[in-house]
């Protein structure tokens, strides 16, 4: 039976277990221990990633990645305008590449 319990740690609150309630492999435990993020896997898929406690400070649940959508709308309305020419440029390499194979991963 494995139990657990929510608690406050750091800036916010997780879930814990205990260790010896779960099998945790050696080398997963040692590349732990050298603050290496260690992703456990089900069907081939991530499910989990365990960290060392102390490098979970920066990565809080609840911290948000990217730009704030006001600053990123910023950046667009400064970036430069599109090219007018470059829609006739690319059809002018297309053209001159030849047509695409059937297949996109087919040996052209």
């Amino acid at each position: 039976m494995v139990r657990f319990r929510t608690v406050a740690w750091y800036h916010g609150e997780v879930t814990t277990i205990r260790a010896e309630e779960v099998r945790i492999p050696r080398h997963a435990r040692e590349a732990v221990a050298r603050h290496e993020r260690v992703v456990v896997v089900n069907h081939e898929r991530p499910a989990f990633v365990i960290v060392h406690p102390d490098d979970t400070a920066a990565g809080l649940p609840g911290t948000r990645r990217g730009r704030p959508l006001r600053e990123a709308l910023g950046l667009l309305i400064g970036a430069a305008i599109p090219d007018p020419g470059f829609a006739d440029d690319m059809e002018a390499v297309l053209a001159d590449v030849g047509p695409a194979p059937e297949g996109p991963w087919a040996r052209s």
